[in-house]
């Protein structure tokens, strides 16, 4: 049987209120919140979460399942709980202890910001070189990165713009966070390094959040003998949209520590990472979740999506999927296996969370976010289990033209023929410009080839248009939208193309043999299950087998039976 895909609809008490979901950066309607790290990053919160809690959540749940909906009740156990920031007007002194640091809260005065300057924009970083050698988790450094996200790191910077929290701080490079959070200093503060020769301290003076007018104000130093300090001034907002503090020597090496730093004495983390997440809202652990699910039904889904009956996720993001398994090489996705974390026995590949099956309109065709409808929605989430990762080689080098927003969306300027995954349907005009004719249709031939619905020499030459011109924004990583013309030159790729930069597909594209088996699940918490809500799962799930038909083109199926 091929891969199963499980639709969860999740009812639930968090407070965050429903509603479309508001621009992203660039004033862009950039609605997934679709990361290449979330399944690494949803692990590393639930285990932050269950320490925190201090014990393991309990296993036997009581669920009943509705004709062809599950049904699994929620007992307060699936919420990342919110944690304010409430370092204000303290410090924090990290001490080398073995191979590792113990962190403890001491009185410590901010040191004066006479620093030298550091030009950071938003999402920067600009490296620096010690006068000293500085001891961290067993290693020597003689240079660290000042990113402009509150973060130190060392051997590579970090400028992402993916999301700042414990999973990153944990499995990205060796880091020193007095706190990773969504900092713009190009909007405004400063940011500076002054090196003593055996101390170097940073400071974040007044610097806002993105899109906020709050002032954060905090320093970090780095002493010669291996000690790393945090200090924070009473200019500190306590809500930090999300961010972590927290030491990590990079990797995933040693595991997690999570401590309180309010009240931290002496805690040691060993030799793995210290780390204290705060976010200002309650999110979904969708570990708790996928664990909770499988707690009364069998090994047999490998996607769950889910929807809630209230809004879950942040103020810029409608929905997003983790891939939580891959073998499927040639795709431009790395290998993993994350299912036992989910408590899976090796079936589950990916998990969506759609958030509030209210946000929905009842006519699920009816194009409501921006391009999208309800179900075009789900087959955009959906194809992320294998979209969109796909680079091409022209000449000797690789490029990433294809890819937009966060590098898991095709670009604004790419023909996708009206992808589920963004991109658009482009047409050239007889007067030399392009126009976006259609968007959110299909998914296209190189998503069917990359998904596994296509061997290779059925994908014919498509195009993306390089540097674009005559509309407002040039930005690759813009939403999709018709009846957009442009300027620029078209640039044709073939499948071969695409192939020499990402390898052969394994295993090979052909029709599917056998369609993905579905079940649609709904956790309901606090009460007895809302039997609208529950309908309007059954409706999705009732339309989504002849959507997903009818967008590849009848060369896969799904099979939405719970049983």
């Amino acid at each position: 049987m091929r891969r199963l895909l499980l639709l969860v609809g999740l009812a639930t008490l968090l407070s965050a209120a429903d509603g479309a979901a508001a621009s992203a950066r660039g004033g862009r309607a950039a609605w997934c919140g679709t990361g290449r790290e979330g399944a690494r990053d949803a692990v590393w919160a639930h285990r932050e979460q269950r320490e925190r809690r201090g014990v393991e959540a309990r296993t036997v749940r009581s669920s009943l399942d509705v004709g062809q909906i599950a049904v699994v009740m929620d007992e307060g156990d699936l919420a990342l709980v919110a944690n304010v920031m409430d370092l204000q007007r303290s410090g924090l002194r990290f001490s080398p202890t073995g191979g590792g640091y113990a962190v403890s809260r001491v009185d410590l005065p901010l040191e004066p910001d006479t620093g030298t300057p550091l030009s950071l924009s938003d999402d920067d970083s600009e490296p620096v070189t010690l006068s000293f050698s500085f001891p961290f988790y067993g290693r020597a450094h003689s240079q660290v990165f000042v990113n402009s996200d509150g973060n130190l790191t060392f051997g590579q910077k970090d400028d992402a713009s993916t999301e700042r929290n414990v999973g990153r701080l944990v499995g990205g490079p060796p880091r020193v966070a007095p706190l990773l959070a969504d900092f713009n200093p190009e909007t405004g503060g400063s940011v500076s390094a002054q090196d003593l020769r055996d101390h170097l301290t940073v400071t974040w003076r007044a610097v806002p959040q993105f899109d906020h007018t709050d002032r954060n104000t905090f320093q970090v130093t780095l002493w010669a003998d291996g000690r790393v300090d945090f200090v924070y001034d009473q200019e500190l907002t306590a809500g930090i949209d999300e961010g972590v503090t927290g030491v990590a020597p990079g990797g995933a090496q040693g595991g997690l520590t999570a401590v309180d730093f309010s009240t931290a004495a002496g805690v040691s983390g060993g030799s793995g990472a210290l780390a204290e997440s705060f976010r200002a809202e309650n999110g979904l652990d969708t570990v708790a979740v996928a664990r909770k699910f499988y707690a009364t039904h069998g090994d047999d889904y490998q996607q769950l999506v889910i929807f809630t009956s209230r809004r879950l996720v942040s103020s810029n993001t409608f929905a997003y999927e983790q891939t939580v398994r891959n073998g499927d090489a040639g795709i431009g996705a790395g290998v993993q296996d994350r299912s036992a974390d989910y408590g899976s026995r090796g079936r589950l590949e990916s998990f969506i969370t759609m958030d509030s099956i209210s946000k929905y309109p009842d006519d699920l065709s009816r194009r409501f976010l921006g391009e999208d409808s309800a179900l075009s929605v789900l087959a955009h989430e959906a194809g992320h289990r294998w979209l969109a990762n796909a680079l091409f080689r022209e000449g000797g080098t690789t490029s990433r033209e294809l890819l937009g927003r966060d590098e898991v969306h095709w670009s604004f300027f790419a023909d996708t023929d009206g992808s589920f995954l963004e991109g658009n349907d482009i047409e050239p005009e007889a007067d030399g410009r392009f126009r976006t004719a259609g968007a959110s249709l299909r998914y296209s031939a190189l998503d069917q080839y990359l998904i596994g619905l296509r061997d290779a020499a059925e994908v014919p030459p498509f195009f993306f248009v390089r540097g674009p011109s005559g509309t407002s924004d040039t930005d690759a990583g813009r939403s999709p939208r018709t009846n957009v013309f442009f300027n620029g030159t078209r640039k044709d790729v073939t499948i071969a193309d695409v192939i020499a930069a990402l390898g052969t597909r394994r295993p090979a594209g052909a029709p599917w043999s056998a369609p993905f088996r579905q079940a649609f699940v709904y956790v309901s918490v606090g009460g007895p299950p809302d039997s609208a809500a529950i309908e309007k799962v059954e409706r999705i799930r009732a339309a989504w087998p002849a959507f997903f038909a009818a967008g590849v083109e009848g060369r896969g199926a799904v099979d939405p039976t719970l049983n």
